[in-house]
């Protein structure tokens, strides 16, 4: 079984569901991906340079979105943030490695 990903197809759909939501898309990704490693409103805030109400605005967004829209949002974020995991990962196997002979 293989998975045919377009990556660009993906972002579209990402902005698309922003914006119906009237969400900056880059913002939002970042957020997203924050709230995913744990931060609060207000640590995130903080590391990405932001107003506390902004990324209040934005959770808040996410918490009242559709089941659907919220789970592609989520399921686009994780192929594109395993792809890159896995095209680095790719890249570290395919360096030699400086002790054979």
């Amino acid at each position: 079984m293989t998975f045919d990903i377009d990556e660009s197809r993906a972002n579209e759909r990402f902005e698309e569901i922003a914006r119906k939501h009237r969400l900056d898309p880059t913002i939002l990704r970042n957020i997203m991906v924050e709230r995913n490693k744990g931060r609060n409103n207000a640590e995130i805030a903080e590391y990405l340079g932001l107003n506390k109400n902004t990324v209040g605005k934005y959770v808040v967004a996410l918490n009242s979105m559709s089941d659907e829209d919220l789970r592609t949002l989520l399921l686009i974020i994780a192929i594109i943030g395993a792809g890159a995991f896995l095209l680095a990962f790719a890249a570290a196997m395919m360096q030699p490695s400086g002790g054979s002979t």
